[in-house]
């Protein structure tokens, strides 16, 4: 039996740069509680940006891997998801970031401490041996947000 995933388009407001969208990619592991979230910064969002307001990021996902995974989550590996799909200028490979974020009263807060690069094959690892489809064939097959 696979663990539970998800696969989504969801929004949140960037402090900075105002409304945003992203993919949200996840699994959920039910023997531990762990979850691991991918969320790719996508190229058509008005706002870009995601590793500034990350912590808004997750507090925004943490409510839809709840209410689809597991609302007994007990922790979750943020992973800042980069490629040619996220910015106008593609320029770059793709890149993985895990973000450690601390929980702090109601959210999520980000020092920027502690932030590493993993590689695809780590990234599939996390997803138990699945790796991630490619980005623009993911969103090919979802509804858009509206």
């Amino acid at each position: 039996m696979s663990p539970p995933q998800i696969t989504q388009l969801f929004r949140w407001r960037h402090r900075l740069n105002g409304q945003a969208f992203s993919l949200l990619r996840a699994v959920y592991d039910p023997n531990t509680g762990h979850a691991v979230a991918v969320v790719s910064e996508l190229a058509d969002s008005p706002a870009h940006g995601i590793t500034y307001d990350f912590a808004d990021v997750a507090d925004a996902a943490v409510p839809l891997l709840r209410a689809n995974l597991s609302p007994h989550l007990a922790s979750v590996l943020w992973i800042a998801h980069f490629g040619d799909f996220s910015s106008h200028d593609p320029g770059g490979p793709e890149t993985f970031t895990a973000i450690a974020l601390k929980v702090e009263g109601d959210g999520y807060r980000d020092d920027d401490q502690g932030d590493r690069r993993l590689t695809a094959d780590e990234v599939t690892r996390l997803f138990h041996g699945r790796p991630l489809a490619p980005v623009p064939d993911v969103l090919a097959g979802l509804e858009p947000l509206t």
